[in-house]
């Protein structure tokens, strides 16, 4: 990983401010450049405890419907009516592998088992251990108890058709950033590190932008950013080195809690 090139940057060409909720409940301020396109978001968490080892992944509710259609076609469905949302047990045919749900209004959380699904108490068991609870700005899911349960790993995921944003908390990205400064930028420190990519398409991005991911520090949230290119099926962004500097010049982002 190394600093971004100084050369002096291009501004950005307008910028959107967003405020979403972080799966932990931590409210997040961005403000994002026009550049890197209008962002559906998503989110990720862990948790670990007694017996506990999970992870749940956020999404814009509905997109669980591609489970039983192509990811386990098929799969026998189960759904339990809670307070404020859906859970919803997908199991495969031969109960290869299952998956659940838990859907709200506005956004869904879902863990896979790579197994069978748990039985009614099972299930009981693991929805007493959670909080879910939806908004349009964002899901928040979370322990019921901390002492017994930890979470971790919590990050809002924005995907555009430009690129693909992560944002997390700065102490939590803290020990894997270089010891060497980065690029100074109004909102915090910028690097650039080198995409892991099959040989054929880190050929096809050699030279541009999407060579790189970006990763922005500032003092309460960091930010990695890849923008998608020729590896994606999509064109060279138009966009020289030092306009992609200029639009990240212009992030900022406000992680609260």
């Amino acid at each position: 990983m190394t600093a971004a090139p100084a050369a002096g940057p291009v501004q950005s060409t307008g910028q959107t401010r967003v405020s979403r909720i972080a799966p932990s409940g931590a409210p997040v301020d961005l403000t994002l450049p026009a550049e890197f396109g209008e962002y559906r978001w998503y989110g990720n968490t862990r948790f670990s405890g007694p017996r506990m080892a999970r992870q749940f992944f956020l999404a814009p509710v509905g997109e669980h419907r591609v489970i039983p259609r192509r990811v386990l076609p098929g799969a026998r469905e189960r759904r339990l009516s809670m307070r404020g949302f859906d859970a919803v047990v997908f199991e495969a045919p031969n109960r290869s592998d299952s998956a659940l749900v838990l859907a709200g209004p506005y956004h869904e959380a879902t863990t896979w088992f790579g197994g069978p699904a748990p039985d009614d108490a099972g299930l009981g068991r693991l929805l007493s251990t959670f909080r879910f609870a939806d908004s349009p700005t964002g899901a928040t899911l979370t322990p019921t108890s901390d002492l017994l349960v930890s979470q971790g790993d919590v990050a809002l995921i924005g995907r555009s058709d430009r690129s693909t944003l992560i944002v997390r908390r700065s102490t939590d990205v803290l020990p894997t950033l270089p010891e060497w400064a980065g690029l100074a930028l109004p909102g915090g420190e910028l690097w650039r590190a080198g995409r892991e990519l099959n040989p054929l398409d880190a050929a096809r991005v050699v030279g541009t932008p999407h060579q790189w991911r970006y990763l922005f520090a500032g003092d309460s949230a960091a930010m990695d950013l890849v923008l998608h290119g020729p590896e994606s099926g999509r064109a060279v962004a138009p966009m020289a080195e030092q306009q992609v500097v200029g639009a990240l010049a212009a992030l900022r982002g406000i992680w609260r809690g």
